[in-house]
């Protein structure tokens, strides 16, 4: 019994302390990469406090102490308003998966895309053992986007691409911001649409900030309404980055809400994640099964507002 005392004690002080100072990461960035565990810190606390458990009064204290920090970073997330769809209007079903680099089971992943009947494919890390799949993607998807060489990103459509690129371009013709491919997709019967894939740094990395910068600046020349950005952005809903680039996305919002897709084999880190401008709504988001990657598939269905 001590020795469980103990260690609960020890969980407790431990969850706690970390909780509160991964809080702190809006003013100290490089505890903003500890908010990534939050949840996992207030499981913590709270498994500390069952072991630990001694008078009411001093558990309930504890708790209050301990769980504080988390609901602090996690409710705002739970409870924050999504725009949802107009009953009736035409659906857009929209895929965001990092296929990984060292993928275990690239075709499994490659039928499991297909499987899930998407609209649009956005695919992050495809440069590695996923690159022959591509292919066979092709004769699925019959639309799809040319990368240049060294870019990790595709982009694949049923419906036609009528234009697309490594870097955003302004009415003249100009290449702007940093390195994101984009595609101008034309719906059956529907205005066009931009979708924009990505793939951030780790957030211990000082160039992601830069990056979420630069991308913010860029995506606030050209015409957010009906534009939708989806990938790989390393990056959990209660970390101070993520509200951070929430408010510089704006008008767009965050379609993605808590949904966990690393690591594969138990999937905690809410870190894919897909915005969407006010021309649309959310019908629904989901995460789909685990393949070969080490994260898992997330699929976003829209409609038009």
């Amino acid at each position: 019994m001590k020795l469980a005392r103990t260690l609960g004690t020890l969980l407790t002080g431990g969850g706690s302390l970390a909780a509160w100072l991964s809080l702190a990461g809006g003013f100290v960035p490089a505890l903003d990469a500890l908010a990534s565990f939050l949840p996992l810190f207030g499981a913590a606390t709270l498994l500390g406090l069952l072991l630990a458990w001694r008078r009411p009064a001093w558990t309930m204290v504890a708790a209050l102490l301990g769980l504080a920090p988390v609901a602090i970073g996690v409710v705002p997330e739970l409870t924050r308003e999504i725009p949802a769809a107009r009953a009736g209007t035409p659906q857009i079903r929209l895929l965001t998966h990092n296929v990984w680099r060292s993928n275990r089971d690239p075709a499994d992943t490659a039928q499991a895309i297909i499987d899930a009947k998407p609209d649009v494919v956005t695919l992050q890390e495809v440069d590695g053992s996923f690159r022959p799949m591509l292919a066979a993607l092709s004769q699925y998807f019959p639309y799809a986007t040319q990368c240049s060489p060294g870019c990790d990103l595709a982009i694949f459509s049923r419906w036609p691409i009528v234009d697309s690129d490594y870097f955003l371009e302004d009415p003249g013709g100009r290449k702007f911001g940093p390195a994101m491919l984009w595609a101008r997709i034309a719906g059956p019967g529907e205005p066009p649409f931009t979708t924009v894939t990505l793939h951030y740094p780790r957030p211990t990395s000082r160039d992601q900030a830069v990056r979420r910068r630069d991308v913010a600046r860029a995506l606030a020349r050209i015409d957010r309404d009906p534009l939708i950005v989806a990938g790989d952005m390393n990056l959990t809903p209660w970390a101070a980055a993520m509200r951070e680039q929430d408010r510089a996305f704006d008008p767009l919002t965050r379609m993605t809400r808590a949904l966990p897709s690393w690591p594969r084999a138990f999937p905690v880190l809410p870190i894919d994640q897909l915005y969407a401008g006010p021309d649309w709504g959310l019908v629904s988001a989901r995460r789909l099964p685990a393949t070969g990657s080490d994260h898992v598939p997330i699929l976003v269905t829209l409609a038009r507002r």
